[in-house]
């Protein structure tokens, strides 16, 4: 039902209509009211007649005709057809992409690299869904290490068909310093937020062999500084013990056990309303050996934030071994997307980025 059916009548007589003349179903199904009163037109008046339509289970015709108190017809038999209403289209199926190989596949620690070496880095990409992927496909850096400089900020990605895979990597200068050096890079749309997979990449960059001979030989006698710089190389690092989500209303959590990687997946939201909160706990304990600072806050490094770009903990030192609760009020999107977070200090950062993905 719904649809309307409009005929327009004009009096092209001489005399008025009769008084009671009515428009009635002639022949075919009650799919219009099957009886209208019309107006005593004058000579040249017309007369718009607007008749909602039932919805037939296949084309039917009907035909009406004006019709005097008498019950004698006059004028033209007007008729409609009425067909049935088209069936929905589907809704468009999403993209959707999968890591088969990257170069942290198989590895606890990170990936060993000299100063000033540079280092290739490969991915295999495939198209796991039934659409192909947006043209605006791309590789987008979205976080690294403070001082790691030099990375490739965007690479274009094809329009994948599904079934298909695809090769990208990017070739990396290692910095001049010695340290850990992480760069996330994001297969992402513009055009569909939720198309989104993080590709991380880890160093552990040491020193050139000729380099720690040379300074072996200039090196000064042992002072306080030495011991100062041994402080310095105190490992700072962080885990998260336990997460929660808090729903006020309607929603729930979806967690994949099969997903792995190095950064840590807080699941995938859905059922809450667009511009609803919800409130998500973590447990975040300092398992390095060295304590966080007073300004330690977990930061918004990808995305959105939903609502929470940042959260400042305790406020004062974080030992190590302690364990800090944070909670962060979340705001549901009004598309699906992801966001993630990272403990800073500064311009340092420590521990994996957390993940959180919002479907509707």
């Amino acid at each position: 039902g719904g649809e309307v059916v409009q005929w327009i009548f004009a009096n092209d007589g001489t005399v008025p209509w009769p008084a009671g003349t009515t428009l009635r179903l002639l022949g075919g199904p009650v799919l219009l009211c099957p009886v209208v009163e019309m107006p005593a037109a004058a000579p040249g008046q017309t007369v718009c007649i607007d008749l909602e339509a039932q919805t037939p289970e296949e084309p039917t015709e009907v035909f009406y005709s004006l019709v005097t108190p008498d019950a004698q017809p006059f004028g033209e038999i007007v008729q409609a057809k009425v067909v049935p209403k088209a069936a929905p289209a589907p809704p468009p199926a999403a993209p959707r992409i999968a890591v088969l190989s990257s170069p942290m596949d198989g590895r606890e620690e990170a990936l060993e690299a000299l100063q000033g070496e540079v280092k290739t880095l490969e991915w295999t990409l495939a198209n796991v869904g039934e659409v192909a992927w947006p043209e605006d496909t791309k590789v987008a850096l979205i976080y690294n290490t403070p001082g790691f400089q030099h990375l490739p900020c965007s690479i274009d990605l094809p329009a994948l068909a599904p079934g298909m895979t695809v090769h990208t990597g990017v070739s990396v200068l290692m910095p001049e310093r010695e340290g850990l050096w992480r760069a996330i890079w994001a297969v992402t749309s513009p055009s569909r937020p939720e198309f989104v997979e993080l590709l991380l990449a880890e160093f552990a960059v040491s020193d050139f062999p000729f380099m720690e001979w040379v300074l072996a030989e200039e090196a000064p006698e042992p002072t306080n500084l030495g011991a100062e710089a041994g402080q310095m190389k105190k490992k700072r690092s962080a885990a998260v013990a336990m997460q929660r989500h808090v729903f006020l209303g309607a929603g729930e959590v979806e967690y994949n056990e099969a997903e792995e990687g190095e950064h840590v997946r807080l699941g995938k939201v859905s059922g809450v309303p667009a511009g609803s909160s919800w409130v998500l706990e973590l447990a975040l304990t300092n398992d390095g050996s060295e304590a966080w600072p007073a300004d330690m806050a977990l930061t918004c490094c990808f995305g959105s934030g939903l609502g929470c770009d940042r959260v400042d903990l305790a406020g004062e030192a974080v030992q190590a071994g302690e364990t800090v609760l944070v909670q962060m009020e979340l705001q549901s999107p009004a598309a699906p997307c992801a966001s993630a977070w990272v403990l800073a200090s500064g311009q340092e950062c420590v521990g994996p980025a957390m993940v959180l993905e919002v479907v509707a």
